[in-house]
């Protein structure tokens, strides 16, 4: 078969010819690959370097001992408006409390929570994250009353989504979270 083959080559040109230009193709190709490889592989060390410029610059810094005070002093702050509970039950009732009162005075009508049992923060396991739902009607004033009341409360709570639903009676359903820093042995 291999005889054929080598005859059937030499006696025709276009064969011949054919072999020569998917020989050549192929190289092309093979060329062309290795051009991409080196060029993401230049790209690749490039960004090393970048990095480990900025990382000289940044050891060369003097002010760490200052910023690590800076970073202290916000870990401070942080954690004075975290709300402080000895247990997750208490502190579920706790954000059922001062959901409900801030809710009544913002005159919210139809108003509808649920409060989810408290979670562990991964990764923290001395804070709890408490998170809640309220659903209801949507009155621009009293919603941007209880806004406000949420966004200047001593205690850390964030807001993790507003829905408004337009109809014929437009409700709202607001979830946010608050978080706890474990005091007791409830944790």
């Amino acid at each position: 078969m291999f005889q054929s083959l080598l005859s059937e080559l030499r006696q025709n040109f276009r064969l011949r010819l054919g072999v020569w230009v998917i020989l050549a193709l192929t190289m092309s190709y093979v060329v062309l690959v290795l051009n991409d490889y080196r060029k993401h592989l230049q790209q690749d060390y490039q960004e090393a370097l970048t990095r480990l410029h900025q990382l000289h610059l940044i050891a060369k810094q003097t002010q760490w001992s200052q910023r690590a005070k800076q970073a202290q002093e916000l870990r401070g702050q942080l954690e004075a408006r975290l709300w402080q509970a000895n247990s997750k039950g208490l502190a579920q009732a706790m954000i059922q409390s001062w959901l409900q009162e801030e809710v009544y005075f913002a005159r919210i009508e139809e108003p509808r929570s649920q409060v989810e049992t408290a979670q562990v923060v991964p990764k923290h396991p001395q804070l709890w994250q408490v998170t809640a739902k309220l659903d209801g009607i949507f009155v621009p004033k009293r919603l941007q009353s209880l806004l406000s009341t949420i966004g200047q409360s001593r205690q850390l709570v964030i807001i993790e989504r507003l829905d408004i639903r337009y109809s014929n009676t437009s409700r709202f359903t607001l979830v946010f979270s608050a978080y706890f820093a474990a005091t007791g042995s409830g944790a």
